[in-house]
C-alpha cells in the first residue's frame, strides 16, 4: 500500500503499477517500461477485511508487547522496541536486542530458543550487507556511513509475536530468554590456579 499527500507521487505510482500505462488505458498501449504492482481482487479482498479490523488487530499487537515489556521490564541486557513520541507503534514484531557486552549474537540466542521449540526470526540485515546489493556503489556507500545499523543487527532476534499468543506464551518465552542471559552473565565458578 502506498499512501501519499502528493499528488505528482500518485499520479506516478498509478502509471508504474501497472506496467507504465496511464490510468483507464483499455488498449494496453505501455508507455515506459514498467511492473505489475496491481493486487488481485483476493488480496484486495483480504487486504480489505485486515482493515476492517484494524484496531482489533493492533490492540491485541500493543497487548502482547505490554506482556514483554512487564517480562522484561527488569533486565537491563536487553532493550525492546522503541515507541517515539508523538507515534504510536503498531509492534508488528517484538525485537529484542541484545547488549553487546553479552556477548551473546542472535544466531546463538536463536539456537537456544529453537532449542525450547521458541520459533525467533533475526533481527534484519543492513541492505547493503546482503548478497543482493552489496556489489552496487551505494552499498559500498552505506557500508561507511550506517555504523548504527552495523552494531545492532547481530544482536538483534524477533520474538514469536503472532496474534494467537497467550500471556502464559510470553511468559514461557520470556523465561527461556532469561534464563539465556542469566547463564551467559553470571560470574564463572571455576576457581582460578
Amino acid at each position: 500500500m502506498l499512501v501519499t499527500d502528493d499528488d505528482d507521487l500518485r499520479a506516478r505510482a498509478l502509471f508504474l503499477r501497472d506496467h507504465g500505462r496511464k490510468p483507464g488505458d483499455k488498449m494496453f498501449f505501455n508507455h515506459e517500461v514498467a511492473y505489475k504492482y496491481k493486487m488481485s481482487s483476493m488480496q484486495a479482498a483480504l487486504g480489505l477485511a485486515q482493515l476492517e479490523r484494524i484496531d482489533e488487530l493492533l490492540a491485541r499487537k500493543r497487548l502482547i508487547f505490554s506482556w514483554y515489556e512487564e517480562n522484561l521490564r527488569d533486565i537491563k541486557s536487553i532493550e525492546l522496541n522503541y515507541g517515539a513520541p508523538e507515534t504510536q507503534n503498531v509492534y508488528w514484531m517484538v525485537t529484542a536486542v541484545l547488549d553487546p557486552r553479552i556477548g551473546l549474537k542472535k544466531e546463538e540466542m536463536m539456537r537456544l530458543m529453537d532449542e525450547q521449540n521458541i520459533d525467533c526470526r533475526p533481527f534484519f540485515f543492513p541492505l547493503s550487507s546482503i548478497p543482493a546489493y552489496f556489489e552496487t556503489e551505494q552499498a559500498r556507500l552505506a557500508r561507511g556511513r550506517n555504523r548504527t545499523a552495523y552494531s545492532v543487527t547481530p544482536y538483534g532476534i524477533n520474538l514469536p509475536s503472532g496474534l494467537n499468543l497467550t500471556e502464559d506464551n510470553v511468559a514461557f518465552v520470556c523465561g527461556v530468554l532469561k534464563a539465556a542471559l542469566e547463564e551467559r552473565t553470571k560470574p564463572s565458578t571455576l576457581a582460578v590456579v
